[in-house]
């Protein structure tokens, strides 16, 4: 990836792991100019004792022009989902491993946001609750309304297949169509659809 990385951390082991994981394009806050170009990849320990706080008027501006992504040591699905309606791009464990925050970084860069399993549910249970409406998928099939029904509630692909007495194959074959059909990327944007909410 030629964008630069910039890091925000005093944890030196934490910033060899992120340097490890996503290579020479990383630099740390310390070494970068200022002010760092708009579209930079901003990535920040939330254990650093500087981090300013997130209701601080000057992150509105820095998570307009750039992508952070946030990380902790102590990941809580609370604060994770603070951040992400605050306008970080992601919120992961600070020391995942090294093809996880490969993940993360591909998925921001493409201008996705990215979430850790538990807090992905938290949020699709949350939609869940919202009060429904026509939900709008008449370009599917059957199987594949069915398909969708059961990922917006938060099943898990292996669930799914159970309970629709399919392959885990066939379900992912079915997801991806409905993506293609709808025209999202993920489940978040599947839930939301299916609830008539986008």
């Amino acid at each position: 990836m030629s964008q630069p990385i910039y890091l925000l951390s005093q944890d030196a082991g934490l910033l060899k792991h992120w340097q490890a994981s996503w290579g020479a394009a990383c630099i740390t806050i310390e070494q970068a100019c200022s002010p760092l170009p708009a579209d930079a990849i901003l990535v920040l320990d939330l254990a650093h004792p500087q981090l300013m706080q997130w209701d601080n008027a000057q992150w509105s501006a820095r998570l307009s022009s750039a992508l952070v992504i946030t990380a902790s040591t102590n990941p809580r699905d609370e604060e994770g989902h603070y951040l992400l309606s605050a306008g970080a791009r992601a919120y992961c464990h600070a020391a995942a491993p090294g093809k996880l925050l490969e993940q993360v970084l591909s998925v921001v860069a493409a201008g996705e946001i990215w979430a850790g399993r538990s807090l992905v549910q938290r949020i699709l249970s949350a939609i869940n609750q919202l009060p429904a409406q026509k939900p709008v998928l008449s370009e599917l099939s059957e199987r594949e309304k069915e398909t969708a029904i059961y990922a917006a509630k938060g099943y898990a692909n292996k669930e799914i297949a159970r309970v629709l007495n399919i392959s885990e194959r066939t379900v992912k074959a079915h997801l991806t169509s409905c993506y293609d059909k709808l025209g999202i990327s993920d489940r978040v944007h599947l839930t939301l659809r299916v609830n008539g909410l986008s």
